[in-house]
């Protein structure tokens, strides 16, 4: 079954797709209509599932089809041609993403229509700036050049944009950069990044604040039957939130009608970043502990904590799987607690699955943004765990990406022993 979208899609945009679509490597279904993507996306979940699942797979829309990213990263690249040039031939940077099938041949992208409004006037202004700067795109094989990433981030609800250009060193002039980039689209917050690494990674070892605010805001507005319950996020330049804003709203909110019906007291929140499944549920249950790897992440978590006013989340910064191990080590779980999980695309680590197969929580919510990883870890958990529901979010509308939300409940036999 396909929930029909309440879509609010500009009018220019329906029935259309990017001038860049085929060559990027980003969308792969635009030219898809998007009932269809559904459609597309709920058979495969079914295949996926079908050894532990045979009723219907409901996937709730995005409410946008188009705009709908709140964070793009942009990659600065030098340009490949169909002939190779002569070997003392500077190739021209380009900034944009990564050719479908060859993720070392960058596209010059003039905008990106999943993304935020304003993205061609933003890439046009830092390309020029680039030109007049006589600046150059880092080249991973002579490692010669500085520019080699433009991140941008946006919070939906707020407004509120944050730029942050990821170069090789320190710029010789970063205010005009700031000039360049507000008179294109006004940022809340900018910021030069410095890697020296060799890996192809949007990250940085030192962060310089060149304009604003350190961070921005997001605000969630999570379903719960007809009110809607009010959060709000920092969000730093490489904190984790999930891309979609509005679509992750209709996430959280499945996910709070579910441990609404679970009853449980205690809630470990595994992999539980800066905390928006934790607080999306927070006042349904007395203590949710909350354990992620990345300390930034539990930082925001308590600065966002308290922000909402939220008193009843403890966080704690070390590996999911060290985690389990030791609450296996001290003892069960309380009879009245519940797990969620959101773990990365690569699933649980084997000693995370092994510790909660000891722990044997009755009730396990378990977010998926790959879902064929959570069919493979199926074939441990199955062992002592049924799927009680099964559901979909779609995140990722113009992409074969959508996550799944499974309800494991223990099985009676298993109970028994």
């Amino acid at each position: 079954m396909v929930v029909s979208p309440d879509s609010n899609t500009p009018l220019h945009l329906k029935n259309q797709t990017c001038k860049h679509f085929g060559d990027c490597g980003g969308c792969q279904c635009q030219d898809v209509p998007y009932q269809e993507q559904l459609r597309l996306k709920s058979a495969t979940l079914r295949e996926t599932f079908q050894e532990y699942w045979t009723g219907e797979i409901t996937i709730t829309p995005s409410p946008q089809v188009w705009r709908y990213r709140n964070r793009l990263d942009f990659n600065f690249g030098r340009k490949h041609y169909p002939e190779p040039p002569p070997k003392d031939f500077v190739r021209e940077s380009a900034l944009g993403f990564r050719r479908r099938g060859r993720w070392y041949w960058p596209v010059d992208i003039e905008d990106c229509l999943i993304g935020m409004e304003g993205n061609s006037h933003l890439l046009d202004a830092v390309r020029s700036w680039m030109y007049d700067q006589e600046l150059h795109a880092y080249d991973p094989r002579s490692h010669e050049g500085t520019l080699r990433a433009l991140l941008v981030r946006e919070g939906k609800r707020t407004g509120q944009r944050m730029v942050v250009l990821i170069t090789r060193e320190a710029l010789a002039d970063p205010d005009r950069f700031v000039e360049v980039v507000n008179a294109a689209s006004p940022a809340t917050s900018i910021f030069q990044g410095i890697f020296t690494g060799k890996s192809d990674i949007v990250a940085a070892d030192d962060l310089l604040l060149l304009h604003g605010s350190p961070t921005i805001d997001e605000e969630l507005r999570i379903p719960d039957d007809d009110a809607a319950r009010a959060l709000r996020f920092r969000l730093s330049p490489f904190s984790f939130f999930q891309t979609n804003t509005l679509a992750t709203e209709r996430l959280y909110g499945t996910i709070r009608a579910w441990v609404r019906n679970l009853g449980a007291s205690i809630v470990y929140d595994l992999y539980g970043g800066s905390g928006g499944i934790a607080f999306s549920c927070a006042d349904l249950v007395q203590r949710i502990e909350s354990v992620e790897s990345v300390e930034s992440a539990t930082h925001d978590g308590a600065h966002n904590a308290e922000v909402n006013q939220i008193t009843n989340v403890s966080f704690h910064t070390m590996n999911v799987e060290d985690y389990l191990r030791r609450l296996a080590e001290q003892g069960t779980l309380e009879s009245n607690a519940a797990v969620i999980l959101d773990p990365p695309r690569a699933g649980l680590h084997p000693k995370a699955i092994r510790a909660l197969l000891e722990l044997k929580p009755r009730n396990i919510l378990y977010v998926s943004c790959k879902p064929s990883v959570l069919a493979q870890e199926l074939k441990s958990l199955a062992e002592i765990y049924a799927i009680r529901k099964l559901w979909a979010v779609d995140l990722f509308p113009h992409t074969p990406h959508v996550e799944a939300v499974a309800w494991l409940q223990v099985k009676a036999s298993a109970e028994e022993g």
